[in-house]
């Protein structure tokens, strides 16, 4: 399933740069995001589920895979980055992991005994890293869980200056792609104002999830991105 939907984050936008002023830190974004994902996807759990023969597999831990950006040698680098129990962690705590883990260097993910087996397998051929993927899957899906996650969030926001879409493939049971904020005219009570639109695209095996709990599901994390979920105040 393939779902396109958007979230007035104007509220949201408006308490990070407070609290940056009051604090002189900024939040980071993606985390923030990750932090609502988890916290909707812990109050429909069946989103994330890896279907092994017929049967589900449904964890408690919110296990998100997200990319971030590290320097080397002055240039950025994109990292594969597993945030384990995003729907026990504050939106503070999300950010200050995502920070350390933009320090690191690339050896240390690269040589982490944790991502080895994962660097092997996403460098095989198509065919057979599906192969692969779907053995291991059925031996073990908590490998999975905790080395690829059941979630993954891709976002081109800061590629994309005036809005714009994305749609995310992968083999996560659930996958999520931020396309950049456009700036639009809302209604706000009666009246009509500037407000600033975050586009979403939410892709979900229908194999595992129906039309409903889904549906749920982005209700849910909308409302939470709109609400501001989690931002501190100062």
């Amino acid at each position: 399933m393939l779902g396109l939907f958007e979230a007035d984050v104007t509220e949201a936008r408006e308490r990070f740069n407070l609290y940056k002023e009051q604090t002189g830190e900024s939040i980071s974004f993606t985390g923030w995001i990750a932090a609502c994902v988890g916290k909707a996807a812990s109050e429909h759990k069946q989103v994330h589920a890896l279907l092994i023969g017929k049967n589900f597999v449904i964890f408690d831990d919110i296990n998100i895979n997200i990319l971030i950006e590290t320097v080397l040698e002055g240039k950025a680098y994109p990292v594969n980055y597993i945030l384990k129990s995003a729907n026990r962690k504050s939106v503070l705590e999300i950010n200050n992991e995502i920070r350390q883990a933009q320090q690191k260097k690339e050896t240390d993910y690269s040589e982490a005994k944790e991502n080895r087996a994962i660097k092997l397998l996403l460098s095989a051929p198509r065919f057979l890293r599906a192969f692969l993927f779907w053995r291991k899957l059925r031996k073990d899906p908590k490998f999975i869980s905790e080395n690829m996650g059941t979630i993954a969030i891709t976002s081109i926001g800061r590629f994309a200056k005036s809005g714009g879409w994305a749609i995310p493939l992968g083999m996560h049971a659930l996958n999520i792609a931020v396309g950049g904020i456009s700036v639009k005219p809302g209604f706000v009570g009666d009246k009509v104002e500037k407000r600033e639109y975050l586009p979403i695209t939410v892709t979900l095996d229908h194999d595992v999830v129906d039309g409903a709990p889904a549906t749920r599901f982005v209700s849910r994390l909308v409302e939470l991105l709109e609400d501001g979920y989690g931002i501190p105040n100062s």
